[in-house]
């Protein structure tokens, strides 16, 4: 029996899809995602933490980042007390750190939000939350 024409199209098209998709890359995400934190994000902490340590999926560029660290009150405030020492840097021995210098912070909750830069050249922006409690 000799297949029909129809048969050897569905049988072709079948054929391309299935090649389509070992060949073709899979979903590519551009956004470096976080990872974890130091601290964690809701972390209750009896100690203030002098550096935040934020960790992504992807390789960071050098430069082009921010971070701001404030009083969870500060929140929906449109001028936020910055409590990061200095701008955030990455870390040379390994550049999926961002690290955030912070001045001494006093028992509360604080927002870190942070926008960094991947090496493929997308922003990612986030938020963490922790608490510093007195000892």
């Amino acid at each position: 029996m000799i297949p029909s024409p129809s048969a050897n199209l569905r049988t072709a098209a079948l054929f391309v899809v299935a090649a389509a998709s070992v060949v073709l890359p899979g979903p590519v995400w551009g956004h470096a995602r976080l990872l974890r934190s130091d601290p964690a994000d809701g972390q209750l902490l009896t100690a203030a933490p002098k550096v935040i340590r934020l960790w992504f999926n992807e390789t960071l560029d050098r430069g082009f980042h921010s971070a701001e660290v404030f009083p969870a009150s500060e929140l929906k405030a449109k001028k936020r007390n910055n409590l990061a020492s200095r701008p955030p840097e990455v870390n040379p021995s390994d550049r999926t750190e961002l690290r955030i210098e912070v001045k001494d912070l006093v028992p509360g909750r604080y927002v870190v939000e942070y926008r960094v830069l991947s090496r493929d050249g997308h922003t990612a922006p986030g938020r963490i939350t922790f608490e510093v409690r007195a000892p």
